[in-house]
């Protein structure tokens, strides 16, 4: 049987018409084209996804900055060591750290060095000098004012006996000690009193605070020292010899 041969211009391969043609007979019904619509609510919802994307990112950024700063580390205070020639009052305890804070609790002037031989003291009260020893009002004053608010606590400055506490006339209450030297400590016009007579204090120990009784003009603590004869001797420089400066 004779085979036919093949015009040169005729070609098994379908042509570029019929695939389109084709293609245009097996595509499902539909849109084929984009409308100016579908492409807004795309670009929406792109951009919206985004945003949202740049947001986790950064809240995982900042969260593992924060996550990778050390936290603060509270302040510590620094432990004070003292001179080995600067004695505390026996009895006397020094708390193990000493801040701010301490003042309100240990007289500073615990610290100081007083005349040599001489034992050290503690200051009776924090606060402000308002009237020294001496002439003052056309009197004499024998003691010295040391003002500050009601309340306010006062020391024993030595160690001693308590002679009194209760009521006095002028002072309208007070407390008197017997000191470590012989001398009588006055603490005049306070407000309560700890103590009682016959009691053994020690250098420090809290034993009234401060109040505005009796023939006064505001609170305040009138310290008084006594020799052993009664006298009433200058407060101040009784004070000034053991390292305590009011």
């Amino acid at each position: 049987m004779p085979h036919h041969r093949l015009n040169p211009h005729t070609s098994t391969r379908p042509t570029t018409r019929a695939l389109l043609d084709a293609s245009s007979r097996t595509r499902p019904p539909g849109r084929h084209r984009a409308t100016p619509q579908s492409r807004t609510r795309t670009t929406l919802r792109t951009g919206a996804l985004a945003a949202f994307v740049g947001a986790v990112g950064l809240t995982a950024g900042t969260a593992a900055q924060a996550h990778a700063q050390p936290a603060p580390q509270p302040q510590i205070p620094t432990k004070i060591a003292l001179p080995d020639d600067v004695k505390l009052p026996a009895g006397l305890v020094l708390p193990p750290e000493i801040d701010d804070l301490a003042h309100d609790v240990l007289p500073p002037s615990v610290f100081a060095p007083g005349t040599p031989g001489i034992k050290s003291a503690v200051k009776p009260v924090s606060g402000t000098v308002t009237s020294g020893y001496g002439p003052r009002w056309g009197t004499h004053h024998n003691g010295v004012d040391i003002a500050n608010k009601v309340g306010t606590p006062i020391y024993a400055v030595t160690d001693g006996v308590v002679l009194e506490s209760g009521p006095a006339s002028g002072f309208g209450q007070w407390v008197r000690v017997k000191q470590d030297d012989g001398t009588i400590g006055v603490f005049g016009h306070v407000d309560q009193s700890f103590v009682h007579p016959g009691q053994k204090v020690r250098a420090g120990q809290k034993i009234a605070t401060v109040g505005n009784r009796g023939q006064s003009t505001g609170p305040h603590l009138h310290y008084e020292v006594w020799d052993a004869n009664g006298t009433k001797i200058n407060p101040q420089v009784w004070l000034n010899k053991r390292g305590v400066h009011p």
